[in-house]
């Protein structure tokens, strides 16, 4: 699978120049060369606003976030000359990037965020050809098509400049996308309550900002809590070092497997496993030697192993392995196969039991210990099992 590394700063900063520029001369061709009955007003300055303040706001949806810049972007279309639509919108958003400066945060819009402003101009335009008509729910397959070339426009322009820039593969930029443009297309209905109902209607749209702002940002702290939660219990029960099982992890799957093998009768095999003459290598190579020899052992392992079975780091140079429904013979070519991936610099010894059906936890632990004590004492690189 190819990395997707994404290009330089200078290449992003460059082409977002090229679709500014390009934009600013299109929405100024369109504001000069169309033509409109309506006049600028004082609503039309607080649209700009509102529109400003409102894609200031995200709200994290799914894989991504959403703004609710659609409830001011709609009434725009009805109360604003048509002709400076696409130059009103670039203005709301150069504001509402001063506004977050202003305040000292990072702005959530991308680099491209005046290029962006491309989602304006088709709508518009539609709108412009039918006649710049007041609103009206009879007109509705106009705005679903105004509607449909806005969300492709900004669908195409994104894909476009993620794609280039950062190298995000179509499919999961589309994934992502889809849920924000469905948040647009369930805001656009409203919206269009206060598109009829004269040019400051949109002002009674303004408090159920607030109520999603409040709901988002609830959202966002369950999920930071949550993360927070989930880190706290990985970093409790994953070695650190090698990011094997801890003991911890160990204990609580072995109680978890010895109880399923009770109930249903299977085999349950524990291996005890020890780095044959460790501290010698420590003392030889050093610690940091020691501890990437620790995480090498670990991943060879890991790799050999079935998804249901537990490799767990006990302690220093120990392991434990957790089998479920193996008996004898499987464990003993299980420990076989960790043999054959071991990095060539150190050996191990091994003890293995098998649940007798009748034990305790403790009472197969310690045989298990038992066996590879035995092990040791025989001359290390071997496997012994329980009596």
């Amino acid at each position: 699978m190819t990395e997707h590394v994404p290009r330089s700063p200078r290449t992003a900063v460059l082409l977002s120049a090229v679709l500014t520029l390009a934009f600013v001369a299109a929405a100024s061709a369109f504001a000069v060369l169309a033509s409109s009955t309506r006049q600028l007003g004082f609503a039309d300055v607080l649209l700009v606003v509102a529109f400003a303040w409102l894609v200031g706001l995200d709200y994290p949806i799914g894989a991504g976030a959403a703004v609710p810049g659609q409830l001011a972007f709609v009434p725009m279309l009805f109360v604003l000359p048509l002709r400076f639509v696409p130059l009103a919108a670039c203005a709301g958003l150069v504001l509402s990037l001063t506004f977050t400066l202003a305040r000292g945060k990072r702005p959530h819009l991308c680099p491209n965020a005046f290029g962006a402003c491309w989602f304006a101009l088709p709508p518009a335009a539609i709108l412009l050809l039918a006649g710049e008509q007041p609103f009206a729910w009879r007109h509705w397959p106009i705005y679903v098509a105004a509607f449909i070339a806005q969300s492709l426009t900004d669908l195409m322009l994104t894909v476009f400049y993620e794609r280039f820039v950062n190298r995000v593969s179509v499919r999961s930029l589309v994934e992502v996308l889809g849920t924000v443009y469905a948040f647009d297309a369930l805001l656009t209905p409203v919206a269009f309550l206060a598109a009829g109902g004269g040019p400051y209607a949109f002002l009674a749209l303004l408090p159920l900002t607030g109520v999603l702002h409040a709901l988002g940002r609830e959202r966002r702290n369950r999920l930071d809590t949550q993360s927070e939660a989930d880190r706290l219990d990985t970093l409790a029960h994953v070695d650190d070092l090698t990011s094997a099982a801890n003991r911890r992890s160990f204990d609580q799957r072995l109680t978890v497997e010895l109880a399923r093998a009770r109930r249903s009768g299977s085999s349950l095999s524990v291996c005890a496993l020890d780095l044959d003459h460790f501290k010698r290598y420590n003392d030889t190579f050093g610690h940091p030697a020691g501890d990437d020899l620790l995480r090498r052992v670990t991943a060879s392992w890991s790799a050999t192993l079935r998804p249901e079975a537990m490799l767990a780091r006990i302690g220093g140079e120990e392991f434990g392995l957790i089998l479920p429904a193996a008996q004898l013979r499987v464990a003993e070519v299980i420990v076989e196969r960790l043999r054959a991936a071991t990095p060539h610099e150190v050996t191990f010894s091994a003890g293995v039991a098998v649940w007798d059906g009748t034990e305790t936890i403790a009472e197969l632990i310690a045989r298990a210990d038992g066996a590879l004590y035995r092990a040791k004492s025989d001359g290390r690189d071997r496997l012994v099992i329980a009596a």
